[in-house]
């Protein structure tokens, strides 16, 4: 004999179920909604934790990934996932659509970056040519008044670009000529400035004038003898960069400049002289940016 048993199963009241489904379709939505977003710089670190104590890896500038649309720790980072994990990229390193530019830290951040950007240091070094023509008062050997003079030398440059588009160059250059049996060696050290009416991501043009001093020079006919003087040179040009990494790029240069160089007192029978030199320098190096 068998015995039935009926099973009553309580159903929710309308106004219930109303209510979670509001809850799930309106609230529920913000829990686990992505944004597109493109990555803005140039490596865009990864993490593992909110923290951001621990790097995983990056994404490169560019890039469009999706990211939560609720930042995390204090609005800092987004949520993103990574091979099926939870990880986090800095905000200040994304923009989004729907970006936000309610957050003053956030505008004041990028700002700080961009100003942080644009000062940047760069180390040149090299080779140039010199064809210039000499003024003399008094002459010697071969050397006449007027004659083409063809100078070889060697630059070492350091520079702070600064903002609003204006560098500061410090300068160290040597050059040497020989005309027959008349020699000439100078030293130059001194300082310059550049103004960049180009500056593109790895393209910089500018227009630059220097100003050095000739703390050494000498000039010695054969063995017959050797002087000593100083003097200074003056200058201005065209300046052109191109990066071929971030970091390394090539520098082309082409100006016009006067040396003079102070009054060298030669031994009898040869006459003192204070020669000075006038004419196009054109350079070719490598430069270093950190």
């Amino acid at each position: 004999m068998f015995s039935s048993h009926t099973h009553k199963f309580q159903i929710l009241p309308l106004k219930t179920i109303f209510y979670l489904l509001f809850l799930v379709f309106f609230f529920c939505p913000k829990l686990w909604a992505s944004q597109d977003a493109i990555v803005t710089a140039d490596r865009a670190i990864i993490y593992s934790d909110r923290e951001m104590t621990s790097p995983i890896g990056y994404v490169r500038k560019g890039k469009k990934i999706a990211v939560g649309e609720i930042p995390r720790n204090q609005a800092q980072v987004y949520p993103v996932v990574v091979s099926g994990k939870i990880a986090y990229i800095r905000v200040m390193d994304v923009t989004t659509e729907k970006e936000s530019m309610d957050s003053s830290r956030l505008v004041a951040e990028r700002f700080k970056k961009t100003t942080l950007e644009v000062k940047k240091s760069k180390f040149v070094a090299s080779y140039f040519l010199f064809n210039s023509q000499i003024t003399l008062d008094k002459e010697n050997a071969q050397l006449m008044d007027k004659d083409s003079v063809a100078w070889n030398g060697v630059s070492l440059k350091g520079e702070v670009l600064l903002k609003n588009s204006w560098d500061l160059q410090v300068l160290l250059n040597y050059m040497t000529t020989k005309v027959e049996t008349e020699k000439f060696n100078v030293v130059e050290a001194g300082l310059g400035g550049a103004y960049r009416f180009i500056d593109m991501k790895k393209l910089m043009v500018r227009v630059e004038a220097q100003f050095l001093a000739v703390p050494f020079s000498s000039y010695e006919v054969g063995t017959d003898f050797l002087v000593r003087s100083y003097g200074y040179t003056f200058g201005a040009g065209v300046n052109g960069t191109y990066l071929l990494t971030k970091s390394w790029g090539v520098e082309g240069s082409l100006g016009v400049y006067k040396t003079h160089l102070l009054k060298f007192k030669s031994p009898e029978p040869y006459n003192e002289i204070s020669p000075s030199f006038l004419g196009a320098r054109f350079g070719i190096g490598i430069n270093y940016s950190y």
